[in-house]
């Protein structure tokens, strides 16, 4: 919660920061320049981009879609008075310009820029891009409050699962036993070698007279 309140702080801070930047290059042409600058009418768009970023700062509740509009009309405001503010040496640069003053000018041509008139435009231009990208920084940081916000714990919502039945191992049973011994095939009796008759003895075929 504390870094939540933190980031918000921030946020505001910077937004803060952003508006003052563009409310002082505002009204640097009218420091530097004077109120003859050609420049004076910048102020008109970086004040109400000014205030437009610090509605945001103002704002630290708004949805980060409020947040991102904000900061497009405020960005858009600067980025008008920016082109409008470089439009002047452009447009003298295409038309062309009268000589410096004390010389008089006899064409009908505007004058030169000042040196009052390119500081001022150098240091507004500055602080509206400065202005701007400060803004982005704080449009950034609201885009990650939601993932700093600690998430709510998770709830059950389906009972818990009941625990498994104890796996019951079975007796060991003898191998021995289960299979009995092994069969013996029967002995064949031993070979006896048959005994033959004796012939009679052979007897002479010549008789004795």
């Amino acid at each position: 919660m504390n870094s939540l309140s933190d980031l918000r702080h921030r946020t505001a801070w910077t937004l803060w920061v952003a508006a003052g930047l563009v409310v002082v290059g505002g009204l640097a042409p009218f420091v530097f320049g004077g109120t003859s600058s050609r420049i004076d009418y910048v102020i008109i768009p970086f004040w109400f981009g000014a205030v437009v970023l610090g509605v945001c700062a103002v704002l630290p509740q708004q949805t980060r879609g409020i947040s991102a509009l904000l900061y497009f009309v405020a960005g858009l405001a600067i980025v008008y008075g920016l082109l409008s503010m470089f439009s002047l040496p452009v447009r003298l640069a295409v038309l062309g310009t009268c000589q410096a003053p004390p010389a008089p000018c006899t064409t009908g041509l505007p004058r030169p820029l000042t040196n009052g008139e390119n500081t001022g435009m150098g240091v507004a231009a500055t602080l509206g891009i400065l202005g701007i990208m400060l803004g982005f920084y704080g449009l950034v940081t609201v885009y990650r409050r939601q993932a700093v916000a600690a998430p709510a714990p998770p709830e059950r919502k389906i009972p818990p699962v009941a625990s498994p039945a104890p796996i019951v191992e079975p007796e060991p049973v003898a191998v021995a036993a289960s299979r009995g011994e092994p069969e013996r095939e029967p002995e064949l009796p031993a070979h006896e070698e048959e005994e033959l008759p004796e012939l009679p003895p052979h007897e002479s075929s010549s008789a004795t007279t």
